[in-house]
């Protein structure tokens, strides 16, 4: 079977929804932890274990993805999932090597990404792969390999490029990593993981604090904080977490607050670990109503070592609405203590 049939096959065995992830010079022990995956929770399911935990995820719980190891490469394979479609993670699992990702997804658009050593070398939607839509630092480098494979945009309207796409991204995966997929690669008990990208993925631009012309004070407040000095950035920074803490009844967690005041890792298997997971299954479940969500992105981000970062991760919470969070006095008393301090 070549290879294309194969990866048509192979798309249709895996169903509607699924993510690829393949990553470079790593077991599949190691390949599952870089993807987030959480030690106390990597062992061998059967096939019925991983399928039907699918329904435990839409419920707040961890996705469990699966590995294969495949020469130099092992892949993750995620049913039912999308985490290794996220440039972030991709990113984070790439360091020091390198990593590629096949997302295909009943409700949204297919992806592919390419990452070495951090850096996202190119990522598109396999349906629609102009020129103008593929990103990344070298978005041209793979171009002779897609247009091989058929990935290309259409030329008319009525030119159908989509169908084959998520097929063909399998076959340009393949083309990089040389590794391919044995059929049924969920018919057999495999090495898995429950995982929780929280624990591997740096801060982005999306979780700090912007101006923005609907919440006239968060420019007031970004000004302050880009225009106070990186000590009292950091300082700020964990005392506003640490009252994020008090006010939803976290602080007295066991290693809460010496974290808020660290940029050392947090594992996931460490007593903090687990109650972060069990926050990121509530917030899952609770939806855009919960706090946990907003705290833990704050909780990340003033763990970063740049303290201007930090800060803006701390402030993010106020654009959520929330009580407590949110609150108007204590939006103020920030203003105050990065007014006074800086003088």
């Amino acid at each position: 079977m070549d290879d294309l049939a194969h990866a048509r096959v192979l798309r249709d065995q895996l169903g509607p929804t699924f993510c690829l992830t393949y990553v470079k010079d790593a077991d599949a022990a190691t390949a599952l932890r870089r993807l987030g995956g959480s030690p106390d929770t990597l062992r061998e399911r059967a096939p019925a274990e991983v399928t039907g935990r699918q329904q435990s995820a839409a419920a707040g719980s961890p996705g469990v993805a699966v590995a294969l190891e495949l020469g130099a490469w092992s892949v993750v394979i995620e049913p039912g999932g999308v985490l290794g479609a996220d440039h972030g993670l991709l990113e984070a699992a790439s360091r020091g090597s390198a990593a590629v990702s096949v997302l295909r997804h009943d409700d949204a658009a297919a992806h592919f990404g390419y990452a070495v050593d951090g850096t996202t070398i190119i990522g598109f939607d396999p349906g629609y792969p102009a020129e103008e839509t593929v990103w990344g630092a070298d978005p041209g480098m793979l171009r002779h390999l897609m247009d091989a494979l058929g990935l290309r945009a259409p030329t008319d309207e009525y030119e159908p490029t989509w169908p084959d796409a998520e097929a063909r991204a399998i076959v340009l995966a393949q083309r990089i990593t040389g590794a391919r997929l044995p059929d049924q690669p969920l018919s057999a008990a495999r090495i898995s993981a429950e995982l929780e990208p929280w624990f591997v993925t740096p801060v982005t631009a999306g979780d700090l604090l912007r101006a923005g012309r609907r919440l006239p004070y968060a420019a007031e407040l970004v000004a302050a904080a880009e225009a106070a000095a990186p000590q009292l950035q950091r300082s700020v920074a964990v005392a506003e977490v640490r009252r994020q803490a008090t006010v939803l009844g976290l602080a007295d967690t066991p290693g809460l607050l010496p974290a808020i005041a660290s940029t050392g890792p947090v594992t996931p298997d460490s007593p903090l670990g687990r109650q972060v997971r069990e926050w990121l299954a509530a917030g899952r479940r609770a939806g855009r109503d919960s706090a946990f969500p907003w705290f833990l992105t704050a909780l990340r981000g003033v763990r970063d070592a740049d303290p201007r970062v930090a800060l803006l991760a701390a402030l993010k919470p106020y654009t959520s609405g929330l009580p407590g969070l949110a609150d108007e006095q204590a939006r103020t008393a920030v203003l105050a203590a990065l007014a006074d301090q800086a003088r």
